[in-house]
């Protein structure tokens, strides 16, 4: 199998799942999101303390500041998801989304 097929049995396979159990899903990616956030603020927090503190250590503010954006980032990032998906749920049909998955699989072994 091609990487392009598995990378679209992966993407097709990953959507299905998320279709079938779609509610409690998304409240994860929110519960995601939301942490995610919170620990960046707390690395930013944490990394201003330690500049005030001028311990000399500028690295640990680098480190700090860098995975506390991070972490901002991908709150952000679950955080657009959960908000978009309801309006990008009305595009998918479900019924293609199974039946690509059934053709992959008649397709032979993975």
């Amino acid at each position: 199998m091609s990487p392009e097929m598995k990378h679209e049995e992966k993407i097709v396979r990953t959507l299905a799942k998320f279709l079938a159990d779609e509610q409690e899903l998304v409240g994860r990616w929110r519960v995601a999101g939301k942490a995610t956030i919170f620990l960046g603020s707390l690395l930013w927090v944490l990394a201003f303390f330690a500049y005030a503190q001028n311990a000399g250590a500028f690295w640990v503010v680098a480190v700090l500041s860098g995975v506390g954006g991070l972490c901002l980032g991908l709150g952000l990032w679950f955080s657009t998801f959960v908000t978009q998906w309801p309006v990008v749920r009305q595009f998918i049909d479900a019924e293609k989304v199974r039946q690509r998955i059934v053709e992959i699989d008649d397709q032979g072994p993975k």
